[in-house]
């Protein structure tokens, strides 16, 4: 496994899962070899971060809860590329994602030092019903909250995205993004 592939959308078809896989498959085309794990959030049984400070202590790794979570947080800090996925809803990421991203705060240690090996790369790959304007600033907090945690950081965001459209179809440009991005992630391989 080269990438780790985050859901935090509750429809694991849909317009989050496809712009991800967008990336994912741009990635393999520079990579011959690539294999991605996929976690779908929303299909497992986990919960936030309980502010126990167990992390903080010299010998973790990261969160101490022994949950689903645990086993993608131990994943996170194996693989050198993850792509992230998260529909926005109520202006913020999905609640299952956020859940995960408050577990990261066991990637820090007791001295606010990084427990990420360094050069792991993040692509987010962001979807909304509105248009671009709606929530412009969740892009920046998602990139500038990972890179924190010392990862190189992108955003990929679909807007104006149709909630009930079966098979999701993605601008030309949203293409190439993706294609760029898979190819940036590749580099991490």
């Amino acid at each position: 496994m080269n990438i780790l592939a985050i859901s935090g959308s509750p429809r694991p078809a849909r317009n989050t899962a496809s712009l991800m896989k967008l990336v994912i498959e741009a990635a393999k085309t520079h990579v011959s070899d690539v294999d991605a794990m996929w976690c779908n959030l929303n299909d497992m049984t986990y919960s936030g971060c309980q502010s126990c400070l167990a992390c903080k202590e010299p010998t973790a790794k990261s969160c101490v809860r022994k949950d689903a979570l645990a086993f993608v947080l131990d994943v996170m800090l194996a693989s050198q590329a993850w792509v992230i996925g998260t529909p926005v809803y109520m202006g913020n990421v999905s609640g299952q994602l956020k859940l995960l991203l408050d577990r990261m705060y066991g990637f820090m240690g007791p001295n606010r030092e990084n427990r990420l090996p360094s050069g792991k790369k993040v692509v987010v790959a962001i979807t909304q019903g509105a248009d671009e304007e709606c929530h412009k600033e969740l892009p920046d907090q998602i990139a500038a909250l990972l890179e924190r945690r010392g990862l190189e950081a992108r955003i990929i965001r679909a807007c104006n995205m149709p909630v009930a459209a079966p098979v999701p179809e993605f601008s030309q440009s949203i293409k190439e993004e993706a294609a760029a991005l898979g190819r940036w992630l590749a580099s991490a391989l």
